[in-house]
């Protein structure tokens, strides 16, 4: 039975143990987007599923990290973006679920298809992806079996976004290279698009104002920006 933990993770609500990988063949999943729509319609699909055992829900990265600290699980969905939320998301947040729990398998939900975003994750062992708008949603259960099976999965929608960068990169003359670009430098320009000045950056971060103002401005020269604006402009062509 499905636990009541929407939409984060209260000490001293789940009155089931939740299942082990040697107890029972259900796979284990917790479900986190700040978005509590999206929460409601992924427990809905996987509440349907026999096979799976959905451990939890979250709305914050801070109730994220308490279930994966109280409640083990096979699979993350996860959405790469928490915003307004006061712990760090995107690429910092999957390197810290990536250190801490390595076992983990994660689908990353996407809402802008960015193929950078997808790129990224991938180089830190992100398994699946799949877009918010995508009509795979209803297909979860198999997807997740596809993935505990060793495979990646992208969604069609995300698969044709990467497939069209490949080949607008291919192409003389077509959009300004963007693989040069560190995760770094990625997550900076991502929170800089976001309305975040360098200074709100580095405290966010945790990161030097210095190290933040550097590695805005090696952005800008990768990607022949010569304002912020500009700058904007070429970051927002990416995807």
């Amino acid at each position: 039975m499905t636990q009541n933990l929407l939409p984060d993770f209260p000490p001293g609500v789940p009155h089931d143990p939740v299942p082990t990988s040697t107890s029972t063949s259900r796979r284990r999943v917790v479900v986190a987007d700040d978005h509590l729509v999206v929460v409601m319609g992924l427990r809905k699909v996987l509440e349907s599923e026999p096979g799976v055992y959905l451990v939890a829900t979250a709305t914050s990265i801070s109730g994220l990290m308490q279930v994966l600290r109280e409640a083990p699980c096979d699979i993350l969905v996860c959405d790469y973006s928490f915003d307004g939320d006061t712990e760090p998301d995107g690429l910092q947040l999957l390197e810290r679920v990536r250190r801490l729990y390595p076992d983990v398998k994660i689908i990353l939900l996407t809402a802008h298809d960015d193929v950078m975003i997808v790129q990224q994750a991938l180089r830190l062992g992100v398994v699946g992806f799949l877009s918010k708008v995508s009509e795979e949603f209803s297909s979860l259960s198999t997807i997740i079996d596809s993935i505990l099976d060793g495979k990646i999965y992208l969604d069609p929608k995300t698969s044709e976004q990467m497939m069209q960068h490949m080949l607008t990169n291919l192409t003389p003359g077509g959009s300004p290279p963007s693989a040069g670009l560190s995760p770094r430098e990625m997550e900076v320009l991502r929170l800089f698009a976001r309305g975040m000045t360098v200074t709100e950056i580095a405290q966010y971060t945790d990161r030097s104002l210095k190290t933040i103002s550097s590695q805005k401005k090696n952005a800008m020269i990768k990607l022949g920006a010569r304002n912020d604006v500009e700058l904007l402009n070429a970051f927002r062509q990416l995807s």
